[in-house]
């Protein structure tokens, strides 16, 4: 596997690929690698394409410094997992060369949608996310991209990225949530709870599980009212919900009541401290 570094290094190999005909499959990662990475790495059109994985903690897209100072770092053993799924190059740039000159670029317009849920809470994260993962396809110029839906908002403004500055020519491909076997949501994010906090924040999708049930099979549910009763329960079990809400899945309207077509239910907790996001479809 090829490990490069800096950006003109990278545009080179992605250029001697262009001229070889090679189209590039990318994977952007901030490390801290899981077996829901992973399950990105077996994604159709993976084998014929050129596997490149970039990781970059993205300080950008943090609100909180504490946040981005202690999150999950692991990458001897990420480049093991890596080498061992056959990628051909890991993009790991440094901070300073990949955010150089980065706020003197042209200001972007984010989609009205990415101002609630998560665009809510934390501000200025969805912009942070933005311009790395645009320079990113930038740098690399993949064909395929390829994301997780546990972070569907995020997935929603890649999309818009695509579209709106690379003319659609990146295909980018919704991958399904990786769970662990107790329904929790993988994440980074898991490594900073202990087993018992783990037992407990799984109580969130069984939660959604049994929102999404009382929504399908009663056509007059009154969400306001299953969504109180879902807080309160999971405020009992030391869960602080941050929002809880059910949107449609292709603009996150709302939508009108006796229909649960393209229907989402989106969630953001906390437990001790550590925030953590999910979503399953109605």
């Amino acid at each position: 596997m090829k490990i490069i570094t800096s950006i003109k290094d990278q545009i080179d190999y992605c250029n001697s690929l262009a001229k070889k005909s090679e189209n590039i499959s990318l994977i952007p990662t901030m490390g801290n690698l899981h077996k829901g990475h992973e399950s990105l790495l077996f994604q159709p059109n993976l084998i014929k394409n050129k596997k490149i994985v970039s990781l970059f903690v993205n300080p950008l897209q943090f609100n909180n410094s504490d946040d981005y100072k202690s999150y999950p770092k692991s990458i001897d053993s990420d480049i093991k997992i890596l080498e061992k799924n056959k990628v051909d190059c890991l993009f790991m740039p440094s901070e300073d060369e990949i955010l150089k000159d980065i706020n003197e670029l042209e200001s972007f317009d984010l989609p009205e949608y990415m101002n609630i849920l998560c665009g809510k809470y934390r501000d200025g994260h969805f912009l942070g996310v933005f311009k790395i993962v645009k320079k990113l396809f930038e740098i690399i110029k993949p064909s395929i991209a390829y994301f997780g839906k546990k972070d569907y908002q995020q997935l929603m403004m890649i999309k818009y990225i695509s579209k709106k500055y690379f003319n659609n020519q990146i295909s980018i491909i919704s991958c399904d949530t990786i769970r662990e076997n107790s329904g929790l949501a993988m994440s980074s994010r898991n490594n900073k709870l202990t087993l018992s906090q783990r037992d407990i924040a799984s109580f969130v999708y069984r939660e959604l599980i049994s929102l999404k049930e009382s929504i399908r099979i009663n056509s007059n549910y009154n969400y306001a009212e299953l969504q109180k009763k879902s807080i309160d329960s999971l405020s009992v079990m030391g869960i602080k919900v941050e929002y809880l809400e059910l949107l449609s899945s292709d603009g996150f309207s709302i939508k009108q009541k006796n229909s649960t077509d393209n229907l989402m239910l989106f969630v953001a907790f906390y437990i001790s401290g550590v925030r953590l996001i999910d979503n399953i479809e109605v």
